[in-house]
């Protein structure tokens, strides 16, 4: 699979520092412009859904929120991060996001339509099983475990939550660590599963799932 580089790391990290200054939208035009002029190669797209992610990441937690700007954006993003994986199936970090917007990052205005909530989550759920699938044929990476958690998490939002196969999940999750996650804007966006889980009190292993969070993200507290 493809792995996320230092350049994955630092395009977020400048476009989520930019967009809280409301500078962001220039460095996203040009990389619209880019993905515009290139539709041969299937990799030029990601720099600019990788961008809107954390674009929409900043505006999602802004008290001057415009909903319909924000249904627009997930849009837009779902449907990059599609032309992505469609030409690149194995590139790690796109489909982790596709997944991680389906399950975390849809618009609030999106709840006004639960039939259209629940068939995001249907797809992120599959696309999850995929990337799991994908893992297990590559050279394990430190970062793999985040898929587990945020699998386990649309299982527990699910009408099936399946104690025994959220315990498997975990398991997995920490059966071959090997490093910490040296990315640190997207090792705050892969951590973000791990957090979710340990505040769930009637979720099982959240011991196992603290250390693994110790392990991959050392000196970050728990």
């Amino acid at each position: 699979m493809l792995p996320i580089t230092r350049a994955d790391d630092e395009l977020f990290s400048t476009v989520m520092a930019a967009a809280r200054l409301g500078r962001a939208h220039k460095i996203v035009a040009q990389l619209s412009e880019r993905y515009g002029q290139d539709w041969g190669d299937p990799l030029a797209g990601y720099p600019y859904a990788l961008a809107m992610v954390a674009l929409m990441q900043v505006e999602l937690t802004s008290s001057g929120l415009d909903e319909q700007q924000a249904v627009a954006n997930y849009s837009e993003i779902i449907e990059s991060l599609g032309d992505l994986l469609y030409g690149v199936p194995e590139h790690w970090l796109g489909r982790y996001l596709r997944i991680r917007m389906r399950t975390m990052m849809m618009p609030p205005e999106h709840a006004e339509y639960p039939r259209f909530v629940v068939e995001e989550r249907g797809r992120a759920a599959k696309d999850a099983d995929e990337l799991i699938t994908r893992q297990a044929e590559a050279d394990w990476q430190p970062w793999f475990a985040a898929t587990y958690l945020l699998a386990a998490r649309l299982l527990w939002e699910s009408d099936d939550r399946d104690l025994g196969r959220i315990g498997e999940l975990v398991a997995a999750a920490g059966a071959r660590q090997a490093g910490a996650i040296g990315f640190r804007a997207l090792g705050g966006l892969l951590r973000e599963p791990f957090l979710w889980y340990l505040a769930q009190p009637e979720l099982p292993d959240r011991d196992a799932v603290r250390r693994i969070m110790t392990d991959l993200f050392p000196g970050t507290g728990a």
